[in-house]
């Protein structure tokens, strides 16, 4: 049963998924609220806009990883909205640009071929722990 596994690929973690929401960075938090609301996933990644010379060109992953600023998910949201100057106004919060809230980190972004195998362990490296009155 387990020899099954070893013939699956990354690719197939995706067959049957929603596309992921994308924000750009220019996007309001009020549009955000939105997008993680509606969201499966517990945060929105948020890149930056394709320059215009870049439009309809292939994106290589550096490219990508250049474009790409971080993940927004609703705790960054809510820490932002607690400020005293957003509590003051709450209209100009909302209207805020997501690039000021969310936390750069262009590492979180992950390039992974689909056609990846995964590395699963052997039976030498798997503990049986029997389970007592079995």
């Amino acid at each position: 049963m387990a020899s099954v596994f070893l013939y699956h690929v990354v690719g197939d973690l995706t067959v049957g998924k929603p596309e992921m929401v994308e924000l750009l960075e220019t996007e309001t938090v009020e549009s955000a609220i939105c997008a993680i609301g509606e969201s499966t996933e517990g945060g929105i990644p948020v890149w930056k806009r394709r320059p215009s010379q870049h439009v309809g060109v292939f994106e290589n992953g550096e490219m990508r990883q250049q474009r790409f600023v971080g993940i927004l998910n609703s705790l960054d949201i809510i820490a932002f909205l607690a400020r005293s100057e957003c509590l003051e106004d709450q209209d100009k919060a909302m209207k805020t640009p997501v690039s000021e809230v969310v936390v750069p980190n262009n590492t979180l972004l992950r390039q992974v071929d689909p056609g990846t195998r995964p590395r699963y362990m052997s039976t030498s490296e798997v503990s049986v722990i029997p389970r007592p009155g079995l």
